[in-house]
């Protein structure tokens, strides 16, 4: 089974694009008598059982999430028969769906261009992206912007103050490293820095806490993960602590202010939560996303796909932010109107607190 660790837009439309080459080799390779299973098999009662046992086998946050799966079951299979229509049954599966509230619980009806692809964060298919604009901050506020990275971009901000955007955890740990060395070389006498996350979909979490350990100056414990693992709802693998410690030949561990939005998500998030229990840290701007879980990919005999949450993610206390996301110390929000004229609040909310000082 594949995990996917990120839900942004640009990976939804990625597996998306998968969906579709998956059913395309489906058609084009299996043989006769297989294929005439399938099309017998390709029925709304037969996609909507296999996608409920799917979730029942491998979903991880039930328990979090409230949600009694069988009691669903009960409720929806009643609307379901062999005579409706793919929009008929696509609605039953969103309605079903949406009592996750999740993430990264995705529905892809590849095949039928009117349905749009459904997760509880897009509206019609489409995520909508926070008010921030990278080329806004990098024209008005960066002094010597530099892009060592495809996902980082550094510089200075006013008062001599440091900044580095991570646009996401994709990628090679190697090539980070050397980007972080730059940048952390080019910041090293600022008094303060800002680490920006605002649209970090996520990526790979032992990439995030690569990173996380170029701001630390300890080994601190920041998240507990368990994933699915047997038949029963409550049946988990063991559950492994999660540690965010020194890396790197250069680190900052002076005062940070680590940007968020709700466009801040899954291994952005499990980052955030490293950065977090880091005493000279504060999050400001808005509350991330609250998909924290990795997911697999499914698909069923008709060709739809779909994301299941395997996982079940808590920081050290026990506290899950699935579906709740992480609050943020300083609450500040940029609107549209605001970045369409050339300002970045959350930005200069962040710069103002670094140079104040600690309270």
């Amino acid at each position: 089974m594949s995990h996917w660790r990120t839900s942004h837009w640009r990976v939804r439309r990625w597996v998306r694009a998968l969906a579709l080459g998956l059913t395309a080799a489906l058609i084009t390779s299996l043989s006769g008598c297989v294929l005439e299973r399938r099309e017998r098999s390709a029925t709304p009662t037969h996609a909507f059982e296999q996608l409920w046992e799917d979730y029942r086998a491998y979903y991880g946050l039930f328990e979090v999430k409230g949600v009694d799966w069988d009691a669903l079951h009960a409720e929806y299979a009643p609307r379901v028969n062999d005579q409706m229509s793919d929009a008929e049954l696509y609605e039953v599966l969103v309605d079903m769906l949406t009592h996750l509230d999740d993430p990264h619980v995705t529905l892809y009806p590849a095949g039928n261009p009117e349905l749009p692809t459904f997760s509880i964060d897009l509206v019609d298919g489409v995520f909508v992206e926070p008010p921030f604009d990278e080329a806004l901050v990098e024209e008005r506020y960066l002094h010597d912007a530099a892009t060592p990275h495809p996902q980082l971009t550094y510089g200075h901000l006013a008062g001599g103050l440091g900044y580095i955007h991570l646009r996401s955890f994709d990628g090679k740990q190697r090539d980070y490293a050397e980007a972080l060395d730059r940048a952390l070389r080019a910041l090293a006498d600022a008094p303060g820095l800002v680490v920006d996350i605002r649209d970090n979909p996520g990526g790979f979490d032992p990439l995030a806490q690569y990173v996380a350990g170029r701001f630390t100056d300890t080994r601190r414990a920041y998240m507990t993960v368990r994933k699915r693992n047997g038949a029963e709802l409550d049946e988990f693998g063991p559950t492994r602590t999660w540690y965010v410690e020194p890396t790197g030949a250069r680190r900052f561990t002076g005062p940070i202010a680590l940007l968020t939005t709700y466009a801040t998500q899954s291994a952005g998030e499990t980052f955030a939560l490293a950065m977090r229990v880091n005493p000279q840290v504060v999050q400001v701007g808005s509350t991330t996303g609250g998909a924290f879980s990795d997911a697999i990919l499914r698909e069923t005999w008709n060709g739809w796909a779909y994301t299941i949450s395997v996982g079940d993610y808590r920081a050290p206390d026990g506290t899950s932010f699935e579906g709740v996301g992480l609050a943020p110390d300083v609450w500040v929000e940029n609107t549209y109107d605001e970045v369409r004229a050339g300002r970045d609040a959350v930005l200069e909310a962040a710069t103002e607190w670094l140079l104040a000082g600690p309270p």
